[in-house]
């Protein structure tokens, strides 16, 4: 990402969120169910942990904001992504159903965010591990995290010689 996210306009910022699943798509692409499950980086997920990854945090993400838009200061709970993988079977789930999940959940999302008027982006929740935050800076973190974790991928199919 050239730009960083706390520069990005409202509009470039729902551009990069929009632009996600498509990412998904292209970061997986053609990739076997071998390669999916692989750890090719000693210590780190392999591409379908961190898409699976990907997919249970988009449904948070987009929780956050809904009820950030809806409620006054709700408290938005952190969600422990790292202790997700083994008890919710990610190298067991089927990567075609984890990018439709990312696919509909951001474009639902997109729709509710293109619709909110200006004085919306300031409205706050109280995030139990951060603190206060704003409807515009949880776009900013969903943005951000998927970007690092495309870029986690991109590193196991590199170290793959994909």
């Amino acid at each position: 990402m050239a730009q960083s996210v706390e520069s990005m306009s409202v509009s470039e910022l729902l551009a990069a969120y929009a632009s996600g699943a498509d990412a998904c798509e292209k970061a997986v692409a053609a990739l076997t169910g071998e390669q999916l499950r692989a750890r090719p980086v000693v210590g780190k997920w392999s591409a379908l942990e961190a898409l699976c990854h990907i997919s249970d945090t988009e449904q948070f993400f987009a929780d956050r904001m809904k009820r950030t838009m809806a409620m006054d200061r709700p408290l938005l709970l952190g969600a422990a992504g790292s202790i997700y993988p083994v008890p919710i079977k990610y190298q067991e789930r089927d990567v075609r159903e984890e990018l439709d999940l990312i696919r509909l959940t951001r474009a639902q999302m997109v729709r509710i965010l293109r619709l909110q008027p200006a004085e919306a982006w300031e409205r706050t929740a109280i995030h139990s591990e951060v603190g206060l935050m704003t409807l515009r800076q949880l776009l900013q973190h969903s943005v951000k995290h998927l970007a690092l974790h495309l870029a986690a991928i991109a590193e196991k199919r590199a170290a793959m010689g994909l």
